[in-house]
């Protein structure tokens, strides 16, 4: 596993901290916070000072090439499903947690690239290895977000400021699954063993956010990990059976996103129940990326590289573990946006506009995000 797969991404988009010139109207949100993994980290992974991410290859080109011209810290060749929110919004980009001088006043995000959904301590007392081992899970943000929660719309007391707030919270999951089934070795078995604590751990944040007083919440489920270029590289099946139509390994798909984003709808319809004044959207990575896979051509994919990421170095899917995407032997394929996977984790820039599209106006949110206030 490089870095971190599907981005369990908590956005939190506030609604009326404070007034907006832009249309000459009221934004609708006026401020984005966000957590997750890398697919919703905009650059704390990139500046963590730790000796362990001395080689991160996240900060080397080509990353960032195709938005940025530069390697921005995003986990993608431009921008990723935030980035396009936040414009939809007319807001800037969020800046990161770790980005010094920077004014938090229209958003912040905690999310981090390898941020798994259990706790560090955790996973590696269940013998799990994780490739990046920092403490930076979800209830590790969710702390840095309780800690800093005072100075947000520092014009309100932070329980009328968050009563306003929209949440968007998004996947959390991958990076455990991967470091279960890649770093460590495990059987997939094992690896859906975890699903219900990882569903339950989710959960538990939405409600901690509610109990916070966040009233507007968008919760995301996960993508399909079987479709990853990594998870096809590095668990390869010799039965062709094993394999569905577009090429995915259906016992991943079946055991571990399909699983986990059923459970997760049952809890935020049990969410919705127990907290009726709050308004809790449910919003989906797996089924934009098998319309993907489905029919590449209706959204400009190369259709005979659906499942083969843009920027490697070769091999099967062109995942290569000795040459991973910014490092020495990876290059970038000559059009990214007619590639679905950027790396053998993460979507490209295209892929992510798509889903964005989805969120913000449907089908892929339900209520998408510009009806959730309604």
């Amino acid at each position: 596993m490089k870095l971190a797969v599907v981005a369990f991404l908590l956005l939190l988009c506030f609604l009326s901290c404070h007034h907006s010139a832009y249309s000459g109207e009221k934004k609708l949100f006026t401020s984005i916070i966000s957590f997750g993994d890398s697919y919703a980290d905009t650059g704390n992974l990139a500046r963590w000072e730790d000796p362990v991410l001395e080689s991160l290859n996240l900060r080397s080109p080509p990353y960032g090439e195709t938005f940025f011209g530069h390697p921005s810290g995003r986990a993608t060749n431009g921008r990723i499903v935030l980035d396009f929110i936040a414009d939809a919004l007319g807001l800037l980009f969020v800046p990161p947690v770790l980005a010094k001088g920077q004014n938090f006043s229209m958003g912040v995000n905690f999310a981090v690239a390898g941020a798994p959904a259990l706790n560090l301590t955790y996973l590696e007392g269940q013998n799990i290895t994780l490739e990046i081992p920092i403490n930076s899970s979800l209830n590790d943000q969710l702390r840095w977000f309780e800690k800093m929660k005072p100075s947000l719309c520092s014009n309100k007391t932070p329980a009328i400021a968050l009563a306003s707030l929209s949440f968007i919270m998004g996947q959390f999951g991958g990076n455990d699954y991967l470091n279960i089934l890649i770093n460590s070795n495990m059987t997939l078995e094992q690896a859906r063993s975890y699903v219900p604590e990882i569903v339950n751990t989710i959960s538990n944040g939405v409600e901690r956010l509610i109990h916070h007083g966040a009233k507007y919440i968008v919760v995301a489920d996960i993508i399909p990990v079987g479709c990853l270029p990594i998870t096809l590289a590095m668990r390869p099946s010799s039965n062709a059976a094993d394999y569905d139509r577009y090429g995915c390994l259906k016992s991943f798909n079946a055991g571990l996103s399909l699983h986990q984003n059923a459970l997760l709808r049952q809890r935020v319809e049990a969410l919705r129940e127990r907290y009726p004044h709050a308004k809790i959207a449910f919003a989906e990575h797996y089924r934009p990326v098998v319309a993907f896979l489905q029919d590449p051509d209706r959204f400009g994919f190369n259709s005979s590289t659906t499942l083969v990421s843009c920027c490697g170095g070769g091999g099967p899917y062109n995942q290569n573990w000795e040459a991973p995407c910014g490092k020495p032997g990876a290059t970038a394929c000559a059009a990214p946006s007619k590639a679905i996977y950027w790396d053998d984790v993460h979507l490209t820039e295209s892929a992510y506009s798509y889903i964005a599209q989805g969120w913000l106006h449907g089908p892929y949110a339900d209520p998408p995000i510009l009806h959730l206030v309604n």
